[in-house]
């Protein structure tokens, strides 16, 4: 069974690039203010860098990102430039928790901790019932 991110994970990833876009777009402004030739061709970077996160890497980081349940294992695939994908065994996993930051809840995603024997895994941006499905069918192979 296959889990892909929810809808509005495009829109959250994009008002989080805004964001840390706004302090560096002051930022240029004061480098054209002081030095323009410089301010002017640093502008022109960061806003070919900014278009193309915004649209070509977004869109291209939804696609590639899927968690999946299969044969008493959770994988999690996901990246773009540099992909990574993690699988584990259902018996191996300690806990599962769901968590929403105030942003996620107001899109309707919410991210799933699974914490292994080892370090914790984020699977972020998840529609609030796949992430519910997933945490149900992790409970119950911890009850088998």
């Amino acid at each position: 069974m296959e889990f892909a991110l929810g809808k509005n994970s495009i829109r959250l990833w994009r008002i989080r690039g805004t964001l840390v876009a706004l302090p560096a777009c002051f930022v240029c402004g004061i480098v054209a203010a002081l030095f323009p030739i410089v301010g002017i061709i640093l502008c022109i970077i960061f806003i070919v860098i900014y278009l193309l996160y915004y649209f070509w890497y977004v869109p291209r980081l939804f696609h590639s990102s899927l968690a999946s349940l299969e044969n008493g294992r959770l994988t999690w695939r996901t990246g773009v430039l540099f992909s990574v994908r993690i699988s584990l065994r259902l018996e191996t996993i300690l806990t599962a928790s769901i968590s929403r930051t105030p942003l996620q809840s107001l899109l309707g995603l919410c991210t799933l901790s699974v914490r292994p024997v080892g370090a914790p895994i984020s699977l972020r941006q998840l529609a609030e019932p796949d992430a519910r499905e997933l945490l149900r069918r992790i409970e119950e192979a911890a009850d088998d």
